[in-house]
């Protein structure tokens, strides 16, 4: 049991941490931010992704470190957790610089690539978008008492696995080495000894001794670099015998045996690592490559754009319909609106206002495969996506709107 290990605070000036904004379209979403300043049970932070600088005060309690590297992570396929994934799994995806509580609707497998596809729900604003797993994590749940993290989507708990480097040390050490003379020597001489690390250094007589005397010497030697200490909380009901099964900031499980005399619930349990095995619990993994590479390719974001309540009214939606067409069958208007918001088609906010579930927060992804394309590839894109607009717009009108519209297009040829 380590008693006297220094570690850093969780919420601690400079320190990255996540946070929930507070405004109610961002709901259900974690952005990065910098700690700024403590005062107790609050805390001055500063968000990364957002355009705007202000700095603001967050209650402590509401700030959690980033989430490891999910499990597996640390080999080359930085996805590999995402094949415990189901129909109705809590994960959170990546969108508008930040992570985003969804669900898992459908999954799909491409025919020659064999990338699987998931068809994520956002349970907040009914918003849906189909999604590889490089913009996916799993649902993570900080547990602060014993810094432990949760996975949602398979009920799986980690104990966090937590480096603390020791205080530096001089870099020269002395070692008391002890030799035999092998012959008879005079002052003067000097001895050519070893050392077990195959080292040589000369050892000067400074009298006459006779052969077998024994010589005490120190020598100097280049001192090793100390090794970081690695622990972990140790867990309630944790007795000799069990196995707790920790999680590195890398994505690296290890499975750690308790003691013969188990330590205390919460108290800070070393975790002894081979030094050949110390490797795979340090450097970035792909993983954090892929988060990184994510990152740096999207952009800053406007935090004040998205606290207007989007969508529009039934008046609105009525008014235009009287300036287009002349007439609006109102009963028929609010049936066709209401039976599209129980279909799942339109969603109703807390303004009583309706959008379409379109996915309106891939705008990121959108551009990154953009910008995988050559300029054909790209301006075909484009010109399909039009395509499918307009498909979709006419799969919305049906009867005489439909047919208004296509007398309105002959009309204009």
């Amino acid at each position: 049991v380590l008693d006297r290990v220094e570690t850093a605070p969780l919420v601690a000036v400079g320190a990255v941490v996540e946070v929930m904004p507070v405004e109610e379209s961002f709901r259900g979403s974690r952005y990065e931010a910098v700690v700024l300043e403590t005062d107790g049970g609050r805390t001055k932070i500063r968000f990364t992704s957002f355009t705007e600088e202000e700095a603001e005060w967050v209650p402590t309690n509401s700030l959690r470190p980033p989430p490891p590297t999910p499990p597996g992570g640390e080999g080359r396929n930085p996805n590999s957790w995402a094949a415990k994934l189901r129909v109705g799994s809590l994960v959170e995806m990546y969108a508008d610089g930040g992570w985003w509580d969804v669900l898992v609707g459908e999954m799909s497998t491409a025919r020659l690539t064999r990338e699987v596809s998931y068809l994520c729900r956002s349970p907040n604003s009914g918003d849906e978008h189909e999604v590889t797993a490089s913009y996916l994590r799993p649902r993570w749940e900080w547990r602060p008492a014993y810094s432990q993290w949760a996975t949602l989507h398979d009920g799986a708990v980690y104990s966090l696995l937590m480096t603390v480097q020791p205080p530096p040390v001089a870099d020269v050490a002395y070692i008391s080495v002890t030799v035999v003379a092998p012959r008879a020597m005079q002052k003067g001489e000097t001895l050519r000894c070893a050392l077990p690390n195959g080292s040589f250094f000369q050892l000067p007589i400074s009298g006459n001794i006779a052969a077998g005397t024994p010589l005490s010497c120190k020598v100097p030697q280049k001192a090793p670099p100390p090794q970081p200490v690695r622990f972990l909380i140790v867990p309630p009901g944790m007795g000799y015998g069990a196995k707790v099964t920790a999680l590195s900031p890398n994505g690296h499980v290890a499975h750690v045996g308790v003691p013969p005399a188990p330590p205390p619930p919460g108290s800070r349990m070393a975790v002894p690592v081979p030094q050949e095995q110390a490797a795979r619990f340090e450097g970035p993994t792909a993983y954090e490559r892929l988060q990184q590479q994510r990152r740096s390719a999207g952009q800053l974001i406007s935090r004040k754009a998205r606290n207007h309540e989007y969508g529009v009214s039934f008046r609105q939606i009525e008014q235009y319909i009287l300036a287009r067409f002349g007439v609006c069958a109102t009963s028929r208007l609010m049936g066709a609106l209401s039976a599209a918001v129980r279909a799942g088609r339109l969603v109703r906010t807390a303004q009583s206002k309706l959008f379409v579930p379109t996915g309106s927060m891939l705008s990121v992804q959108a551009a990154l495969e953009m910008e995988k394309l050559s300029e054909e590839q790209r301006v075909s894109a484009v010109a399909e996506e039009r395509r499918n607009r307009k498909l979709a717009k006419q799969a919305m009108l049906t009867g005489r709107a439909r047919r208004r519209q296509e007398l309105e297009q002959q009309r204009h040829r």
